[in-house]
């Protein structure tokens, strides 16, 4: 049974967004609908969030070029009256994830608890399943509320009118079978349109932008600001080089034979182009390894601010470890980190860098053993949870790949599966990794969408900077969709099957 962490706005707090989804389900022709006709109908409802469209698509169950109505839109289209309404979704709801609505049924029949109450145990180590981000369990919630699974009691949550038939689920329930069992479910496959509403250059969202759609970043559509250092020019192409792999081997899946064959040629291409990496180092930020043995949560927390200042300060290179700088050396970065309002501010310290440093502060404070449990973990995949659940919850996302990096670099966290978290997967890694097949979609809306792109970004470059390199590939071959090499192109492509 899955995990899934991120649901549609539908709840409480949503005024008419559950009738809107109702009648879209109603709407949906029982022979399906072709997926940009479905997209319409949902963005017109204002269901559709063209940042993070695999939660409505995921929740319903919707998928393909030609949209087939799901069991449970079928359901929900069949349902007459509130209440039937209200139990098709919190069906939905349920399947999703029960881990969560069993935690949260079980915590809440004992007392009423706060919504900050219930978030505190879900992050903590007595909850053993995915950790939703803040905002993913408000809409949780919401949709409890508005469902009658929850109802609230002034600012705390209790039980509603409809959770005894989920008490009954949730006593079925048996934690070790399920954690062993538990596997997600397959990712919704959404087609490449080419218009306003998904076009292959998205809107940039924090922390990552999207792909170029030429060769080099245009004006308008930069790089993620961690790889803007990167340049083409002289760089050979790598396309032209081999044999093209025929269609034909591809057209049903990338097998495991084709994506070796993609990660040698990859491979032999880079060891062709002579690149210096520009790329950020510990030492760039006064970070070493003698300062971990001594205090490693700073370090956590310095290696926090650096990543804010990296991916959200909008400077060059040059410029954000000048902004770092003015921080370490006016004593602001001591100051925050001990909780202490900083007395003198010079003139030079930027005013972004110092709110950004001190949000790092702020939720750096509350896992004063953060440097801990990076170290005491099983693995880099338990060890990369534990940081997810400190730092993410809608502050990093793809920062946290760039930290975890960064931590290895200074050689303070070892762990065999390590590489498989040190590949930062910028939209631009996503984009190119899916037209390569590696990954099935390059949408990622949670950590764990995000860590499969970093895995999958080390399958396609065993070795060196994989984001580098594969934004590097990207750009010096053109990639693109509705690409215009792709009759010509020798590397197995999903661009060539269109």
């Amino acid at each position: 049974m899955p995990q899934v962490v991120e649901l549609p706005a539908i709840g409480q707090d949503q005024r008419g967004a559950l009738a809107a989804l109702v009648r879209i389900c109603k709407e949906t022709p029982a022979k399906g609908e072709p997926f940009r006709e479905f997209r319409t109908r949902l963005r017109n409802a204002k269901l559709w969030d063209r940042d993070r469209p695999m939660v409505i698509l995921r929740f319903l169950g919707a998928s393909g070029t030609t949209v087939m109505p799901s069991l449970f839109m079928q359901t929900l289209a069949a349902a007459n009256g509130d209440e039937e309404v209200a139990l098709a979704v919190l069906d939905r709801v349920w399947h999703l994830n029960p881990l969560l609505g069993k935690t949260v049924l079980e915590l809440i029949g004992q007392r009423a608890y706060g919504k900050d109450e219930i978030y505190k145990l879900l992050g903590s180590s007595v909850y053993r399943g995915v950790v939703p981000s803040r905002p993913a369990l408000e809409t949780w919630l919401q949709i409890g509320i508005g469902c009658g699974l929850l109802r609230t009691l002034g600012i705390a949550i209790a039980p509603g009118p409809r959770s005894d038939r989920y008490n009954q689920l949730a006593a079925s329930i048996d934690l070790e079978e399920f954690l062993a069992e538990d596997k997600p479910e397959p990712e919704p496959v959404i087609p490449v349109v080419i218009d306003e509403d998904l076009p292959a250059a998205p809107e940039p969202v924090p922390g990552e932008s999207s792909i170029p759609i030429v060769a080099a970043a245009p004006a308008g559509s930069p790089l993620p600001a961690p790889l803007r250092h990167l340049t083409v020019e002289g760089v050979p192409c790598p396309r032209g080089r081999d044999r093209a792999v025929p269609a034909s081997r591809f057209a049903s899946g990338f097998g495991s034979d084709i994506l070796a064959e993609t990660t040698s040629r990859i491979a032999a291409w880079w060891t062709d182009v002579q690149h210096t990496s520009k790329a950020y180092k510990p030492s760039d930020f006064g970070l070493d390894p003698e300062q971990w043995v001594e205090n490693a949560d700073e370090i956590v927390y310095r290696t926090a601010v650096a990543a804010a200042l990296v991916f959200r300060l909008d400077r060059d290179r040059g410029g954000v470890i000048v902004a770092y700088s003015a921080l370490d050396k006016a004593g602001v970065l001591g100051d925050l980190y001990q909780g202490i309002v900083p007395e003198n501010l010079p003139t030079h310290v930027d005013a972004r860098a110092l709110m950004l440093a001190s949000l790092a502060a702020r939720r750096c404070a509350e896992v004063p053993e953060l440097a801990s449990q990076l170290e005491g973990r099983a693995s880099a995949a338990e060890a990369f949870a534990s940081l997810d659940t400190a730092l993410g919850r809608g502050l990093f996302r793809t920062e946290l790949f760039w930290m975890f990096d960064m931590l290895s670099r200074l050689g303070v966290i070892r762990y065999d599966d390590l590489g498989d978290f040190t590949v930062t997967p910028h939209r631009i890694v996503r984009d190119t990794l899916f037209r390569l097949g590696f990954v099935p979609s390059p949408y990622a809306s949670d950590a764990q969408t995000l860590a499969m792109a970093a895995r999958s970004a080390r399958r396609a470059v065993p070795s060196g900077p994989a984001d580098e390199i594969l934004t590097m590939f990207a750009l010096a071959a053109g990639c693109a969709y509705d690409c215009s090499h792709r009759k010509t192109c020798d590397f197995p492509c999903r661009e060539r099957l269109e």
